[in-house]
């Protein structure tokens, strides 16, 4: 099979023997290596700017925080090491994708959405703040599992007045609560 994209080239060097079908095995003539090279550049150039593939893509924004890159979703996310920014204040609202890996200082419910319609990776983490002086309700959407850690305990969750719970996703439609003042 000739090799007309980088995702086509093979593990083993000896069966990479042609670059869109120049030839490039043991013995080869020394003139196409010259055109294989610049077709192997081209390819290279594609892959890295294809809007799809297993290559992270560099949004085409910066903020001052650091670099943005787009995960496999196509959502912009910052790279290295960083803190955990605010989303607006609410007083009570479901999770949105643009919330992963941001706090909400909250004064009412959250509710956590299904994965049918809200598609949070595997691995994203919130972090909900009760910005109040009573207890809120985070509310495991339909479908939901919402475990306490360190329990077998699932169901809805109460957090604390001042208290922080951190809600990891670990499952298509499975998340952990942790922190200070969850029950």
């Amino acid at each position: 099979m000739s090799k007309t994209d980088v995702t086509l080239w093979d593990t083993t060097a000896s069966n990479n023997t042609d670059i869109a079908g120049i030839n490039i095995a043991e013995g080869c003539p020394a003139a196409g290596i010259n055109d294989a090279i610049r077709t192997l550049m081209a390819q290279i150039a594609t892959w890295i700017v294809a809007t799809t593939g297993p290559l992270i893509r560099v949004a085409a924004n910066t903020i001052a925080n650091g670099i943005m890159i787009l995960d496999g979703a196509s959502v912009a996310r910052l790279i290295g090491y960083r803190g955990v920014p605010p989303t607006a204040s609410t007083t009570g609202r479901t999770l949105a994708l643009t919330d992963a890996g941001q706090h909400i200082p909250a004064t009412g419910g959250i509710t956590v959405p299904p994965n049918s319609s809200v598609a949070f990776a595997i691995g994203d983490l919130v972090a909900v703040y009760n910005n109040s002086g009573a207890s809120i309700t985070i509310t495991a959407g339909a479908g939901v599992t919402l475990r306490l850690i360190g329990t077998a305990t699932t169901g809805n969750r109460t957090l604390a007045q001042r208290g922080i719970c951190n809600l990891l996703k670990v499952g298509a439609d499975e998340w952990v609560a942790s922190g200070g003042g969850v029950s």
